[in-house]
């Protein structure tokens, strides 16, 4: 692992991003979109002592209508970055809030008192508590969902103490702890620094990201020991964890991904001289191959989306507070198509409508460290794969917000 440099750490997080729909480079669309079906885009406050599901509106033509803060049941953790004594306020993690395909249910940890919560989404995209239960460890960071063998999963990483646990979902969206579904992670503990948990698109295995030893810039010094690695279960026909197998990460800190149907893994490579990677998974041997590794187009890259066809994929790059956009070949070559700046100096976590035409990004302000306020900002994905800056939400008064979902 390469060393993180504390000046440029400290720069990109108290440097203001230019704010506008453009930037040099960027590129814009030959003609309007029409407008999609309406929905809604969530976030969690992570706030303490109880935490929120925060609800955003989608009109048919992508702009956000500030909607309730829904109560989790639980607590946030503003505690839980490994850098929250310089003022991160935020988890840290890539899919804190997941949405199921169908749409009807919410899923959501909180770290400030380790359980995960479930919530029924209507039509418009309200929000229902349905259930609240214990994680099974200490700091739950991620969470994912899919369907097997028609049994509804939910499986959540707990990065303190380095396990998964699973669950089932009942039709009324309460959580059922799944019998034989805890398991350790490869490297146990803290050192692990779990950042994602997520499935394949068919739910044959479960894949955990772990960063290992993470540089701290200002102090100058490593938070943890552990490897970067990136770690596969196979899934099993019950839906419990069968083995896994560890690949070594190409890329420093392995962060945020996301999977095609060609079983294609996108990475995201956190570290300040950021990096994305693909690989190719073997659900066989649970490995994963180095496909193709190449610059972020930005510093500290976390989170991943794919566009709906799986051609495109775009990355937020946190420090240097932009978006990149990469086409993607059906093997997994990427190439970059370009950035869009974000309109605070962060750029966080991030989430597309269900017909992939907007992309919605947080974008939290950074002052003298401290993460203060956060807005949404509002892309529209162009057929080129780029992206065009349409909007953004008003203030919001989460310092902590993490994790997006949309629909």
């Amino acid at each position: 692992m390469t060393h993180r440099v504390a000046v440029l750490f400290a720069i990109a997080l108290v440097s203001l991003a230019v704010a506008g729909s453009s930037a040099p480079g960027a590129f814009h669309p030959t003609a309007a979109a029409p407008a999609s079906q309406p929905g809604a885009v969530y976030f969690e406050t992570n706030s303490m002592p109880k935490n929120f599901v925060q609800v955003l509106y989608r009109k048919p033509n992508g702009k956000l209508k500030k909607g309730p803060h829904v109560y989790t049941g639980g607590s946030g953790n503003q505690q839980a970055s490994p850098f929250a004594k310089y003022g991160f306020k935020l988890l840290d993690s890539a899919n804190s809030v997941v949405l199921s395909k169908d749409r009807k249910f919410l899923f959501v940890v909180n770290a400030g008192d380790d359980s995960v919560s479930s919530f029924r989404v209507s039509r418009r995209g309200d929000l229902r508590l349905a259930s609240h239960v214990p994680s099974g460890g200490d700091l739950p960071v991620s969470v994912a969902t899919a369907q097997r063998n028609k049994r509804r999963l939910v499986y959540v990483v707990n990065e303190w103490s380095g396990n998964i646990r699973g669950f089932t979902v009942s039709p009324n969206g309460k959580l059922h702890v799944l019998p034989g579904s805890t398991r350790s992670l490869a490297t146990p503990g803290k050192n692990g620094a779990a950042a994602m948990i997520g499935f394949d698109k068919r739910a044959f295995t479960l894949t955990v990201t772990e960063r290992g030893a993470i540089f701290d810039p200002v102090a100058m010094t490593f938070i943890g020991s552990g490897p970067d690695q990136i770690e596969v279960f196979q899934v099993l026909a019950n839906g419990r964890p069968g083995p896994s197998a560890v690949t070594s990460s190409t890329g420093e800190d392995p962060f945020g991904f996301a999977y095609t149907k060609q079983n294609v893994l996108f990475m995201s490579d956190s570290g300040v001289n950021g990096t994305v990677t693909t690989y190719s998974l073997n659900t066989g041997t649970l490995g994963v191959s180095l496909v193709d590794h190449k610059p972020a187009g930005g510093s500290a890259p976390c989170w991943v989306v794919f566009s709906n066809n799986e051609k495109f994929a775009w990355v937020t790059n946190s420090l240097t507070a932009n978006v990149s956009a990469f086409s993607v070949a059906a093997n997994g070559s990427v190439s970059l198509l370009g950035e869009v700046p974000a309109t605070n100096n962060s750029a966080l976590d991030e989430g597309s409508s269900r017909d992939g035409r907007y992309l919605y990004v947080i974008s939290t302000k950074v002052v003298n460290f401290v993460f203060t306020n956060t807005l949404v900002d509002i892309y529209r994905t162009n057929s080129n794969g780029t992206l065009t800056h349409i909007g953004k939400t008003g203030t919001l008064p989460w310092a902590g917000a993490s994790g997006l979902a949309a629909f």
